[in-house]
């Protein structure tokens, strides 16, 4: 474990993450301001990762001596690659630093921040964080006014950390809640929500371009956005949008020809059912002997006995 020096030099991976223009302040309360990054690093709060990639994941550990929790208490878990701490009372922020950044775009594909979801909401978990914190702002690693110590040089590949907390596919595209919307769970929120409404609206679009029926996608991920504490971006909502709409788009004529072929299989074998019925009924109708179980001689015996009788 090496404590830093506040130099910038010794997180240079940090600085070249950073967002070209973040947020930052030196008090949080007085609110935030958008500053070039070379002013923006000279303050104690600072937006970690961009609006349209993240490249860490970050923990409130609000509870004292967390450092000593991490090293002591909590073996067997992924390391932070670096902690932000306050010196007097040992609350910090823990760094999970990503190799390849998660793309929120509106070229994002869905399955990697769906997975990034429930690898953060493990390590919240695991760690005991803040569930309540969204990410937005961090203590700033290279301010001298916080204690900075890095336990891992490494940067993490989303696959290794998900490896390491067994989380399969199954886990990740689970449905969050709409409490727990926050960061990349907004994007999994919405998805999941959307895409239910839209196997099934879909049908309504039928004989309607493509166009229309995306602008409706975007227009419900809209309002599921209203309804969210940190909405997002428009552009983020139309990249959810568009990766709903393309999919059912394509699957829907499929979908749909698959029904009709289903109804018309079903049709044919009612027909051919039908028809056997009333082959035998009209079998039964003109050699009733059949119906009995006996021979057409046997039959007509019987028949000849009866009338003499």
């Amino acid at each position: 474990m090496n404590k830093t020096q506040p130099q910038l030099e010794l997180f240079p991976s940090f600085i070249g993450n950073l967002p070209t223009k973040p947020y930052c302040t030196n008090d949080l309360a007085t609110g935030l301001k958008i500053r070039p990054k070379n002013s923006a690093i000279s303050f104690k709060y600072i937006q970690p990762n961009s609006p349209f990639y993240q490249h860490y994941f970050v923990l409130d550990l609000d509870y004292e001596s967390a450092l000593s929790e991490i090293l002591y208490s909590l073996d067997g878990i992924p390391m932070p690659n670096f902690v932000a701490e306050t010196p007097n009372s040992g609350r910090l922020h823990a760094f999970f630093e990503l190799k390849t950044p998660i793309y929120t775009t509106d070229a994002s594909r869905q399955k990697p921040i769906m997975l990034a979801n429930a690898v953060y909401l493990r390590l919240q978990q695991l760690f005991g964080a803040d569930v309540g914190y969204s990410g937005l702002i961090s203590k700033n690693p290279i301010h001298e006014q916080w204690r900075t110590y890095s336990l891992r040089k490494k940067p993490y590949t989303l696959t290794e950390l998900s490896s390491k907390l067994d989380i399969d596919w199954q886990e990740a595209k689970k449905t969050p809640k709409q409490h727990e919307a926050i960061g990349l769970g907004r994007n999994c929120y919405i998805f999941h929500t959307a895409r239910h409404w839209a196997y099934v609206e879909i049908r309504k679009y039928r004989g309607k371009t493509y166009n229309i029926w995306l602008q409706a996608v975007i227009d419900h991920c809209l309002k599921l956005n209203e309804g969210i504490t940190e909405p997002m971006q428009y552009n983020e909502i139309k990249g959810i949008a568009k990766s709903i709409s393309r999919y059912c788009w394509k699957k829907d004529a499929y979908y749909y020809q698959e029904f009709i072929d289903r109804q018309s299989r079903k049709g044919k074998l009612g027909g051919v059912k039908s028809g056997e019925v009333r082959r035998k009924n009209s079998i039964s109708e003109n050699k009733p002997w059949i119906e009995m179980g006996v021979s057409r001689a046997t039959y007509y015996r019987k028949i000849k006995k009866e009338a003499h009788n």
